[in-house]
């Protein structure tokens, strides 16, 4: 059966348009190329902060956060549960576009998208086997897996090769934050010439193209970070393979502190600290910012590991990853700061959704506004919850 939708006048419609029709804010006067998404039930924030990008010129769009993302027939198509039927009429009945066949569409101003599943929120399953890789073991069978399975393998590779280096500069400067080096023993390190070394043999084993897909080298087949880093996991709950790494800077050289890498549109990597131990283990869990504070609040407030997540910014989580939580009480003790006490409502909105009980740990944030300065200061015995 001949196609009967116009695809070309389809593809022809301004991406914007198509975006605020469903439902999406105007791009604002700072930044026209930023919109917020709107997906937004995909987003943990509303997407508070726009990830939509748009290219005009293009006239394609990508959310760097959820998975709506190519011009306005691929943005229907994906609105619409990836059914490129109910997405071509979709777009054809919202702008009054004629079909092929001769038919005509009205223009409906209001023509309503399928509407977005529920949250369907992730769980654990303590029965389930935990394995543990050999990263040897895949490496022959690289190309034929999965970009799940490549994506595990890359990462943990990484992560693996970061242990096996030397550690004395990460221990200086996690003493240097009141750290000691038993609570840090999962961190790895990379400096310069740990990098140069690990590229070879990064290259050695993949091919450029995945080390560029899954943002481990850039367009020129370079390492894409800096060096002297940190390297924090994210572990998978059912292996001991990473899922996401952050690197923390250590050598006051860089602006920002740290920078994930991940690919959140395979897989969206859980908080450090939030793992099959913390899970099993723990009936409470403490939110925080950052692996610096789960720390600090490992060593010297409870004095114990399986008991923290550590999110790598006030945002950077999903709703569905606090079904995680049921069965535990949360203390939410993100920073006294003002983005962390700007997303801790929404935080807590998520918990009460999720059914999941929370307290909330108040401090003076004249002390510190996190964990961490508190410890500096002396005053991390001054937490309540």
């Amino acid at each position: 059966m001949k196609n009967k939708y116009d695809l070309e006048k389809l593809k022809n419609l301004d991406i914007v348009d198509v975006l605020l029709a469903l439902g999406a804010s105007e791009p604002s006067r700072e930044n026209a190329k930023a919109i917020h998404c709107p997906n937004i039930t995909a987003h943990a924030n509303g997407d508070a902060h726009p990830s939509m990008k748009v290219d005009k010129n293009a006239n394609i769009c990508k959310c760097h956060v959820c998975n709506l993302s190519g011009d306005p027939v691929e943005v229907a198509k994906k609105w619409h549960n990836d059914d490129f039927k109910k997405g071509c009429e979709w777009l054809h009945d919202r702008f009054g576009i004629a079909y092929l066949d001769g038919t005509t569409a009205e223009a409906n101003p209001n023509p309503k998208p399928q509407q977005r599943k529920q949250t369907e929120y992730w769980s654990f399953d303590s029965k389930r086997e935990y394995k543990k890789v050999v990263i040897n073991d895949f490496l022959p069978k690289f190309a034929l897996m999965n970009d799940k399975q490549k994506l595990k393998v890359l990462y943990t590779f990484v992560y693996r090769f970061s242990l096996s280096t030397s550690q004395t500069f990460k221990e200086n400067w996690y003493r240097s934050r009141g750290l000691e080096s038993q609570f840090i023993k999962c961190i790895g390190f990379l400096s310069l010439k740990d990098i140069e070394k690990m590229v070879i043999l990064l290259k050695k084993h993949f091919a450029v193209e995945d080390l560029q897909r899954f943002k481990l080298l850039n367009i020129l087949g370079e390492w894409n970070y800096g060096y002297d880093v940190t390297v924090i996991p994210s572990f998978d709950l059912y292996s001991d393979m990473c899922e996401g790494l952050m690197l923390r800077y250590t050598d006051g050289r860089r602006t920002g502190k740290e920078v994930n890498i991940s690919c959140q549109e395979i897989v969206f990597p859980l908080p450090f600290g939030l793992g099959r131990k913390a899970l099993l283990k723990s009936k409470e869990i403490w939110i925080n910012e950052g692996h610096v504070d789960s720390i600090t609040l490992a060593a010297h407030y409870f004095k114990q590991e399986e008991a923290f997540a550590g999110f790598t910014g006030v945002w950077a989580w999903r709703r569905e990853m606090f079904g995680l939580f049921r069965g535990k009480t949360v203390v939410v003790a993100l920073d006294k700061d003002k983005a962390g006490q700007e997303a801790q409502p929404k935080v807590i909105e998520e918990l009460i959704k999720a059914g999941v009980p929370y307290r909330i740990a108040e401090w003076n944030a004249k002390d510190g506004k996190d964990p961490n300065e508190l410890l500096k200061a002396g005053k991390l015995n001054t937490i309540v919850s």
